[in-house]
């Protein structure tokens, strides 16, 4: 240690290392790819889990038992990960906030509506979706983080009734130190989506974004592309618009109708009655979506994102994106990535178990640079990580 060996009684207890670390001001814009690496007994990199800058001390910190030669490292392709979905959510959360936030969005992690209509909401407050599972252990993870991620004057958003949030949960708050909760709930998903549009105030003339409440896969991807803009995400039954969503839609007067996937998701009725509602012609009522799900989440990146280099219409034109992928096989790992992604006016493309060959053509037409992949192995898989740095020149 700093220079001098150092006699270690206990090989099997685990160390923090600091090492000085002085990034450029590109690498410091996004230190999430920051990363520390080490080459095991059979000759493979293998990237150290915790390890993170401190921009504090100017150090980037590790946990080890493992002695080996370490490098520091600007990784193009990292993974943002847990054992579940409780856990990546949380990864996610501390990469995009690495210090204090003043303020927190809560969803179930049992089901996809009111996370996916809270991605615009939680954009728009500067703030991560964590996801509420239903045991103790993984309630206490969501607790320890508020304690001590939350300021003291902060807020914490609760997106869904006390069916899907449980009351004692969030009265827990109040003995961790959480003075601020507001609940955004309805009588059932399609009210809490509306619930939230309308804490969004949005100005008359505002887009929305119509999704399936009964079907996630199609959904997923649109999520970071409306948070980027402002877009309420409204929920809507395959063969009608529930009422409450109706007068929302009456309300906001959009000049935009998005829907989201084919009449198998969303059907012909409700693009019509969207139509009614909203006054609007049929030119602008605009319907996205493919066969599958993975077909879908690349029409919904190719309309509003035509290449990596063009991403004007998130009001911050960039020529250097991030690509975020995460599985169409399952919701929480995209939705908890949708404020990340929108953070950094990327897209979220849905994959399943390799890169269909369009998605590797539209990321090889735009220059890929940055990519965060949201889940561990077993649901995003090395062969598919490999492929990215590929793409990514590495």
């Amino acid at each position: 240690m700093d220079g001098e060996q150092t006699a270690w009684n206990n090989p099997d207890a685990p160390v923090t290392v600091a090492i000085p670390y002085t990034p450029t001001a590109e690498v410091l814009a996004n230190p999430e790819h920051i990363a520390v690496w080490y080459i095991d007994g059979s000759g493979s990199v293998v990237t150290v889990p915790n390890g993170h800058y401190d921009p504090d001390s100017g150090t980037v910190v590790f946990s080890t038992s493992h002695f080996s030669d370490y490098a520091v490292v600007y990784d193009p392709v990292i993974r943002l990960a847990g054992v579940d979905g409780v856990e990546t959510a949380l990864a996610i959360a501390r990469a995009a906030y690495p210090g204090k936030v003043s303020t927190a969005v809560l969803a179930t992690a049992g089901n996809y509506p009111d996370a996916l209509a809270g991605s615009v909401l939680a954009h728009r407050l500067n703030a991560p979706i964590l996801l509420v599972g239903d045991s103790e252990a993984a309630q206490k993870k969501v607790l320890d983080y508020l304690t001590a991620e939350l300021e003291t004057e902060g807020t914490v958003y609760i997106l869904g009734s006390t069916a899907v949030i449980d009351q004692s949960f969030a009265d827990r708050f109040r003995d961790a130190g959480i003075k601020q909760t507001i609940r955004l709930a309805g009588n059932d998903c399609y009210a809490t989506s509306v619930k939230i549009a309308g804490q969004l105030q949005v100005e008359t003339g505002t887009p929305v974004v119509l999704v399936s409440g009964e079907k996630y896969p199609d959904a997923l991807s649109v999520s970071s592309i409306a948070a980027q803009r402002g877009y309420p995400i409204l929920l809507v039954q395959k063969n009608g618009i529930p009422d409450v969503v109706k007068e929302k839609i009456e309300a906001i007067k959009p000049d935009k109708v998005y829907i989201i996937g084919l009449q198998g998701a969303v059907s012909e009725d409700v693009e019509k009655e969207a139509g009614l509602l909203s006054g609007l012609p049929a030119e602008d009522l605009i319907r996205i979506g493919g066969e599958n799900c993975y077909d879908t989440s690349l029409a919904v990146v190719q309309y509003f994102l035509p290449s990596l280099s063009d991403n004007s219409g998130s009001g911050y034109p960039s020529k250097v994106q991030t690509v975020c992928i995460a599985t169409g096989n399952n919701f929480p790992d995209a939705l908890a990535g949708s404020v990340y992604a929108a953070q950094h006016k990327a897209p979220i493309i849905l994959v399943d178990v390799n890169l269909p060959e369009q998605v590797i053509l539209y990321l090889e037409a735009g220059g890929l640079s940055k990519t965060a992949i949201f889940g561990g192995e077993y649901v995003v898989g090395k062969g598919i990580e490999d492929q990215l740095r590929k793409l990514a020149g590495q």
